[in-house]
Order: structure tokens, then C-alpha cells, then sequence
């Protein structure tokens, strides 16, 4: 009788086990409970890069405001010019393409520009470099090599103009004077293709045809320091007609800005004066080359365009080619003599003597 409880107890047990190891299937996920409370805050993470810097150039002074304000009334800004974005043109039509050129040295983008800019903070300035005061210094103050017959300037803090401000390589090239020769020009674009600012204020790469005018310096390119930066950047007059970050020496109305003068030229009006007689003299002498050059069947009836094209080529003497170059440089340059007049002045001089 014992021995028949016991088989039976341990078959209960046996059927028990077997049963609750069984598992039907699984029913629906049942609605999910209450949030729970929320936990500790965490420990505070290390600060970002630069953050703590920030407040030394965003801060409430409005500075970086009034800068952009200025800006937007200079040429860099409303131009247009970043349209050229095609890897020849980037390297001074756009802020990277003039970025990248800086580096490398190259004449060349190593492709064209995707989403080109304007000329803008970040083209002249280190921004977010360094996250200190360092970020205002320039991307580039390095002595420049002009591309044209190869004279390097050192202008200080204008050399970081200079590497745009300056003439490209024309086809066919100027030549030097002295050395007989024919050339043929193409193009009715021949000349130094708006650039010529910064050669002519450390007076390059002209055609320094033999005259009576000796091929010397105005007195602003050994007395001006930092050059372009001096006078085109001198305190802003008029909120931002001129000066500052508009780049402009005069407003849209014509009136000079002679912040960056009065240090040498402290009679306002004697100022006003100079600037006159020497812009009225260099352009009377534009229209006396240009009109002989229109006159030789060199230069079109406009005074601004060469009479040539690929299907009807120019064949020049390296005198008129020369001439020509001194013409479109002169013209291109357009402070007519302020920025050089002496240079200016014998290269339209001796060229009208050459070519009569």
C-alpha cells in the first residue's frame, strides 16, 4: 500500500513537470506602462572647440555687423563676377577658387567652382582658424610675382590684393623693347584684362619703349605702406559710401574719401586739386594714343577694343604691339594716374612718340 502512494506521488509529479514545460503559442504584446521617472542629469561634457572664444567677435558690439554693412556696398559683393566660376577664371572671380590658388600657386582652379562665392570674410581672413583674435589676420601676405614678365612686389598687407589686382598672361606676349619683331593678335580682348592695378602702382610690366619720359615712380608706391589697403580702406566715410570693407576711395556721387590722404595731403583742397589736374592730364593722354592707335586700324572706333579677331588676325610690329599693351594697361588700371601717374605718364608718352 505505501509503495502505491509513493508510484502514484512521483507519477503526479512526473505529469506535472511535463505539463508546465508545454508552451502554447504567444498572445498579443500587451500596452506599454507608464513612463518612469526621469533619471539623474549626467555629468556636463567637456566645451566644444573654440566656444568660449566666441563672444570676443559675436559679442554685442555689433562689430562683425558693421563690417558685413560695408561690404555690401563694394564691388566684391554686387559685382557679379563670381559667375565665372570655370577653373581659369576661379582663382580671382570666386572666394574658394582664390583660396585654393593661394596654396598650391598655381595660375589655375584644379576644377571648376561648384556653388561659386564673392570675394567675402573668409577670402581675406582666417576665420574660425584658430577661434582667438588670430582668425582677423590675412589668408596671405607673401611677397607676389607678378604673372607678367615675372617682377615680384612686396607691398605688405596690399600683396594680398595684388595676387588678383594684377594682369594675365596676354597672347601673344609683350614684348620687350628694343627687339625688332611681328606679332599677331586674335583677340579683340587683347590687353591685361582689368587687372593691372597693383603692377601699375609698383610700376611692372609695361612696354618701357625708349622716349623721352624716364620709367620712374610716383612717390605713393615707396611712401604709401600696406598700399591698397591704406587708401582703399581708410576710415569708412558716409556709413558706407566709401571706405572700409566697400574698398571704394570715392562714392557713387564721385566724392573722395581722403581719410587715408590727409596724412600727407593735409589741404583738403589742394588734395582735390592734384587728383584733378593729374586724372584730366593721363586721360587726355589715353585719347591721344587710343585715337593714333584707331588711327593705324590697331584699335576699333569704341577706344577700348583691339581690331581683331581669330578670323581676321592683327599683324603688328612689337612697337605697335607694345603701344597697344600700354594703351589697354594705362586704361585698365583705371585711377587714371593716382595710383602711379609717373609710370603712367611716360609709358602713354613714349608710346605716341614711338608710333609717330
Amino acid at each position: 500500500m505505501r509503495l502505491k502512494i509513493i508510484f502514484a506521488s512521483l507519477l503526479s509529479l512526473a505529469l506535472a513537470l511535463s505539463l508546465s514545460s508545454c508552451k502554447g503559442d504567444e498572445g498579443p504584446i500587451g500596452p506599454a506602462g507608464p513612463t518612469g521617472p526621469t533619471g539623474s542629469i549626467g555629468e556636463t561634457g567637456p566645451a566644444g572647440e573654440g566656444v568660449q572664444n566666441c563672444k570676443d567677435c559675436h559679442g554685442s558690439n555689433q562689430l562683425i555687423t558693421a563690417k558685413l554693412f560695408q561690404w555690401e556696398n563694394s564691388i566684391h559683393a554686387t559685382g557679379g563676377h563670381y559667375e565665372r566660376n570655370q577653373a581659369s577664371c576661379a582663382i580671382c572671380h570666386t572666394s574658394q577658387g582664390f583660396l585654393e590658388v593661394v596654396g598650391t600657386g598655381a595660375t589655375s582652379a584644379g576644377a571648376d567652382v561648384e556653388n561659386p562665392l564673392p570675394q567675402n570674410c573668409y577670402t581675406c581672413h582666417m576665420i574660425h582658424q584658430t577661434y582667438t583674435d588670430a582668425d582677423w589676420a590675412l589668408t596671405t601676405q607673401d611677397p607676389v610675382t607678378f604673372w607678367v614678365k615675372g617682377e615680384t612686389a612686396d607691398i605688405g598687407k596690399g600683396n594680398l590684393c595684388i595676387n588678383c589686382h594684377q594682369a594675365r598672361i596676354p597672347s601673344p606676349e609683350v614684348p620687350e623693347p628694343g627687339v625688332d619683331g611681328m606679332a599677331s593678335v586674335t583677340s579683340s580682348r587683347f590687353g591685361p584684362h582689368h587687372g593691372a592695378q597693383g603692377m601699375m602702382f609698383t610700376g611692372s610690366a609695361g612696354y618701357e619703349v625708349p622716349g623721352d619720359e624716364s620709367y620712374t615712380n610716383g612717390v605713393h608706391t615707396n611712401l604709401v605702406q600696406n598700399a591698397c589697403i591704406t587708401c582703399h580702406m581708410a576710415e569708412v566715410d558716409g556709413g558706407r559710401a566709401s571706405g572700409g570693407h566697400t574698398f571704394r576711395v570715392a562714392s557713387a556721387e564721385g566724392e573722395l574719401n581722403t581719410n587715408g590722404c590727409i596724412q600727407c595731403h593735409t589741404d583738403a583742397g589742394e588734395l582735390e586739386t592734384l587728383v584733378e589736374n593729374t586724372q584730366a592730364e593721363i586721360e587726355g593722354l589715353l585719347l591721344q594714343l587710343g585715337t593714333r592707335l584707331n588711327e593705324l586700324g590697331i584699335l576699333r572706333d569704341d577706344l577700348e577694343l583691339a581690331n581683331a579677331s581669330s578670323s581676321a588676325p592683327l599683324e603688328l610690329t612689337n612697337v605697335q604691339l607694345g603701344a597697344l599693351w600700354n594703351y589697354q594697361y594705362v586704361r585698365e588700371d583705371k585711377s587714371l594716374g593716382v595710383h602711379n601717374g609717373k609710370y603712367a605718364r611716360a609709358l602713354l608718352k613714349n608710346s605716341l612718340a614711338a608710333l609717330n
